[in-house]
């Protein structure tokens, strides 16, 4: 996904659509479809038929076959074409082989150049997730292109090419916070989206001075990530609350009716899934909307 100097802009050429054909995938292949018409990408299907050999590591919520026989996947995948294909879509499919649907899922985003992945999941947590693992969660930790993931509680998208029209941004100030803001930038600009830039505290000063001290320090750090060039076609918004970081996002998320919660996420060097919840999986399971993470470099 390309950002394109000052002013912000983007390119969404390439989209790559993970599925397992379950009632997890519908909401995010029809984000995916209206992407791809708005942006009139190249759309590639992927759905990842486990190795005859392989025990199942990973969360069947996305991107692997739940079905016995592959055939009936190619099936699937034809079906999903065909109707992409009549919507004026251009798409091609791949089913993919391997005991780590996570890992074959991004290698192939690799493989095509994908500016973005878009998957569905049903965000388990807590012991399921340790025993099942979680094959959104490996896809979000590892791909080098933004991923927008469709929880169990977003809303499904409207029919045909769509907007985002109001954009939460979430930092927590990284090494590469510019970068990560950019891409939400050029997400709202693209979309004449009103954009919301913000940072939770969650441990707030001693007293109400440091507290004060400390909300003005990052509302200037905020500012800083807006290019100057953005005030031409719109307002942004700095917020710094305090709260717990997933559920205050989501409570905002429902309170401004975002359509998309963009936030960074940490690079693992495991596939294996982490036995904790981390703010992005805590959001995923009951956000309003999808939410597109951006790995750090």
């Amino acid at each position: 996904m390309p950002v394109i100097g000052d002013p912000v802009g983007l390119t969404v050429d390439r989209i790559l659509l993970a599925t397992d054909f379950s009632p997890a995938s519908e909401a995010a292949s029809a984000y995916a479809k209206g992407l791809a018409k708005r942006f009139s990408s190249t759309l590639t299907l992927a759905n990842v038929v486990e190795s005859s050999t392989a025990a199942r590591p990973e969360d069947s919520s996305i991107a692997v076959s739940t079905l016995d026989q592959p055939h009936t996947s190619s099936q699937n995948l034809e079906r999903i074409l065909a109707d992409l294909t009549f919507e004026g879509v251009r798409a091609i499919a791949h089913e993919l082989e391997g005991r780590n649907p996570a890992a074959s899922i991004v290698g192939l985003a690799d493989n095509i150049q994908a500016d973005l992945i878009v998957t569905g999941t049903h965000s388990r947590s807590g012991f399921t997730k340790a025993v099942l693992g979680s094959c959104a969660e490996g896809i979000i930790r590892h791909a080098n292109c933004p991923v927008l993931t469709v929880g169990p509680h977003a809303r499904k998208p409207p029919q045909g090419a769509f907007s985002f029209s109001t954009i939460i941004f979430a930092t927590d100030f990284s090494a590469d916070a510019a970068r990560k803001a950019s891409v939400a930038l050029a997400f709202a600009q693209d979309n004449t989206a009103k954009i919301y830039l913000c940072h939770i505290l969650e441990h707030p000063g001693r007293d109400v001075a440091q507290t004060l001290e400390q909300q003005l320090k990052f509302e200037a750090a905020l500012h800083k990530l807006i290019p100057q060039s953005t005030y031409d076609w719109c307002s942004p918004e700095c917020r710094v609350e305090h709260g717990s970081v997933a559920p205050h996002l989501v409570e905002m998320a429902n309170h401004l009716h975002a359509d998309l919660i963009v936030l960074g996420a940490r690079r693992s060097a495991s596939w294996f899934a982490h036995l904790v919840d981390g703010v992005v999986a805590q959001v995923l399971a009951t956000a309003p909307c999808p939410v597109m993470t951006i790995s750090s470099t």
